[in-house]
């Protein structure tokens, strides 16, 4: 017997507002907003977009409750300043966050919310070549069982870009 129709649609529909804004010669100002309905699958962290409502419709000819699902309201934003002191070095500053409004059905762990700062320092000691430290901090919060966790984390990074054009 099944327990769930995960049959049907919904409609999901978002507003995404995103600037870059150059101040002075060697600063960027990057900021990015946005609010729908159902659209979680275009974000990195939200893992749902459609939610289960808590009334359930039962089937007697079949003998299965049926959950309604909806679309799930989201919020998200993004706001990151880069600055590029010479040639040799930059550095960015940045912070993102992402709201869920749970539906009345979903469980206590889903996901509510979540969001990450981070500081870097790079520096391009030749051309093609990055070297770099990075500094995150991340949260996630739970839907309702009181639940959420701190993440901290150190990042090292090394990129080397080539290209080679074989034949004519």
């Amino acid at each position: 017997m099944q327990q769930f129709n995960l049959e049907g649609d919904a409609l999901g529909w978002g507003l995404n507002l995103s600037s870059g804004i150059t101040v002075g010669e060697k600063n960027r100002i990057h900021a990015q907003v946005v609010y729908g309905m159902g659209i979680q699958n275009y974000f990195n962290d939200a893992p749902a977009d459609i939610g289960a409502k808590a009334v359930t419709v039962s089937d007697t000819s079949f003998g299965a409750a049926y959950d309604i699902g909806e679309p799930l309201p989201v919020f998200g934003v993004v706001l990151f300043y880069d600055h590029y002191g010479n040639a040799k070095w930059s550095t960015s500053i940045g912070y993102s966050r992402v709201d869920v409004e749970n539906s009345s059905g979903q469980v206590a762990s889903a996901f509510k919310s979540g969001q990450y700062g981070l500081v870097n320092l790079l520096h391009y000691p030749v051309p093609d070549m990055m070297v770099g430290g990075e500094f995150q901090y991340g949260r996630r919060e739970n839907n309702s069982d009181g639940w959420s966790a701190d993440d901290v984390r150190v990042q090292i990074s090394f990129r080397y870009s080539f290209s080679q054009t074989i034949g004519g």
